[in-house]
C-alpha cells in the first residue's frame, strides 16, 4: 500500500478522496475563518453597545478575549494547508504526520486558552461571553476533526471512496 519514491514515502489515495481533500480543506478552512471573524465582530459590536467599549481595559483581559479565537484561526489555517499533504493522488506521509502534530498542538493550546478564559474572572472582573466561548470551542473541535479526516484517513473512509478493491 505504501511506496517510497526517492526519500519521500507516499500512500496512494482513491482519486475521489483526494479531490474531497483538495476541495474540502478550502471550504472548511475558509468557512472557519469567515465564521470566527463574524463571531468576533458581532461580539465586539454587542459589547460596545452594552458597555460603551468593545474590549476590556486590561491587557490580560484583552488577551483572554482575543487569544481563543486566534487559536481557532490557526486551526483554520492548518486545515487550509492540509492540501500540501497531497501529491497528485498520493498522501505524503511525512507532511501528513507534521500536519497532524501541528493540528493536535494547536487544538490543545486552544482548549487551554478557552479554559483559561474561565479562570480570568477569578482575578479580573471580566465575565466571559458564554456564546462566544462555546462557539469558539465548537469551531476548534470541528476544525480539528475535519483536519484529522483530511490528513489521517481511516481505512473505512478509503474503502468508501475507492473504486478498486485495493483497500
Amino acid at each position: 500500500m505504501q511506496g517510497t519514491f526517492g526519500q519521500v514515502e507516499f500512500m496512494p489515495l482513491p482519486p475521489r478522496f483526494a479531490e474531497r481533500v483538495r476541495a474540502g480543506s478550502v471550504v472548511v478552512g475558509c468557512s472557519m475563518i469567515a465564521a470566527m471573524v463574524a463571531l468576533v465582530g458581532l461580539t465586539t459590536f454587542l459589547e460596545s453597545l452594552a458597555h460603551g467599549h468593545p474590549f476590556p481595559d486590561s491587557l490580560v483581559e484583552k488577551g483572554a478575549v482575543v487569544l481563543p479565537p486566534a487559536g481557532v484561526l490557526a486551526i483554520a489555517v492548518l486545515v487550509l494547508t492540509s492540501r500540501r499533504c497531497l501529491r497528485g493522488d498520493y498522501l505524503v506521509v511525512a507532511t501528513a504526520t507534521a500536519a497532524r502534530t501541528a493540528l493536535l498542538f494547536t487544538y490543545v493550546l486552544t482548549l487551554v486558552l478557552i479554559l483559561g478564559l474561565f479562570a480570568v474572572p477569578i482575578v479580573f472582573r471580566l465575565r466571559p461571553d458564554l456564546l462566544t466561548t462555546l462557539a469558539t470551542f465548537a469551531f476548534a473541535t470541528l476544525g480539528y476533526v475535519a483536519g484529522m479526516f483530511f490528513v489521517r484517513p481511516s481505512v473505512q473512509t478509503l474503502r468508501k471512496f475507492s473504486d478498486h478493491p485495493m483497500w
